[in-house]
């Protein structure tokens, strides 16, 4: 399936994508719990939060970057689309 081939650029998107979602998950997982925050167990992370929000809000300018791709109206399959760019950008 030709029209399934992402272009390189869509490829390079999704990567960054996968790597600052991968930072999200890095960041929030050393953060202490929002819920021994609040029972006074545990100290908010200022820098911590701050640098997860600075890579959630980096993360969300991908996907906009990568939904506003003009490849996507070749598509006729957005979800096998979105599966084939995914396996691509994994590989």
């Amino acid at each position: 399936m030709a029209d399934l081939e992402p272009p390189s650029d869509l490829l390079e998107l999704k990567r960054a994508f996968l790597q600052l979602d991968a930072r999200c998950e890095e960041i929030s997982a050393a953060l202490p719990s929002n819920v021994l925050v609040l029972a006074g167990q545990a100290e908010p992370d200022m820098e911590g939060q701050a640098e997860l929000m600075e890579a959630r809000s980096d993360r969300l300018r991908v996907v906009e970057e990568i939904n506003a791709h003009p490849w996507w109206s070749g598509v006729d399959d957005r979800h096998a689309a979105w599966m084939a760019l995914l396996k691509a950008a994994k590989a």
